[in-house]
């Protein structure tokens, strides 16, 4: 793959939120510090005090691991506020890709998607989301800047299936997603990614 893939745009909302951060030198070192807090999913929540959600990375029967993701794994997602039914009280996603390339820059990435609790025997779809919504999250090197991407794509209530309690509670926060809070969170990683960046150039 010589790009970064972000999944196209069929239906429902979207939204594209990138922050950079420009060096005087030193940026492919820059990068490689992105790429690897992609990748240490668990220690999200430390990038910035504005995120207030919990990441937990876990393997295939939803337990928590200690290591580098792969394809397949799942992440349990903690939210402020009442948490999905179906979930245990999380919301789940898949991680679908992980990819990198050198072409025409240096860049990593990781997708998610949402997806049913992998701890249960229920395959209701445990997120606010429905299935095949996507998030793409992206780190580049561009000359001497780096930037910090998450690009979501086919984002709908997941409102049609699964008991009446998790419908309503997804249609609440989905609807708060759709006045910009998932966004702002959003917005919190990226810059919560390339600040750290940011702080140890200065520091």
């Amino acid at each position: 793959m010589t790009t970064a893939d972000i999944p196209g745009r069929r239906e429902g909302s979207h939204h594209d939120t990138v922050s950079m951060h420009c060096l005087d030198s030193g940026a492919g070192q820059a990068f490689e510090q992105l790429s690897t807090r992609l990748y240490e999913i668990d220690r999200w929540k430390e990038l910035n005090d504005g995120i207030r959600t919990e990441f937990r990375l876990c393997g295939d029967s939803g337990e928590p691991v200690q290591r580098p993701p792969r394809p397949g794994d799942f992440i349990r997602i903690d939210l402020v506020g009442p948490g999905s039914p179906s979930g245990a009280g999380y919301d789940w996603v898949r991680i679908t890709a992980i990819n990198a390339g050198e072409v025409p820059t240096p860049w990593a990435s990781l997708t998610i998607t949402p997806c049913a609790n992998p701890a249960g025997n229920d395959r209701t779809i445990a997120h606010f989301y429905a299935e095949g919504a996507t998030n793409t999250f992206i780190v580049r090197q561009i000359g001497q800047c780096v930037t910090a991407e998450v690009h979501g794509r086919n984002e709908r209530p997941n409102v049609h299936d699964g008991p009446v309690l998790d419908r309503l509670r997804n249609e609440a926060v989905a609807l708060a997603g759709k006045v910009g809070i998932s966004k702002m969170q959003w917005q919190d990683w990226t810059d919560g990614m390339v600040s750290v960046v940011e702080a140890e150039a200065n520091g």
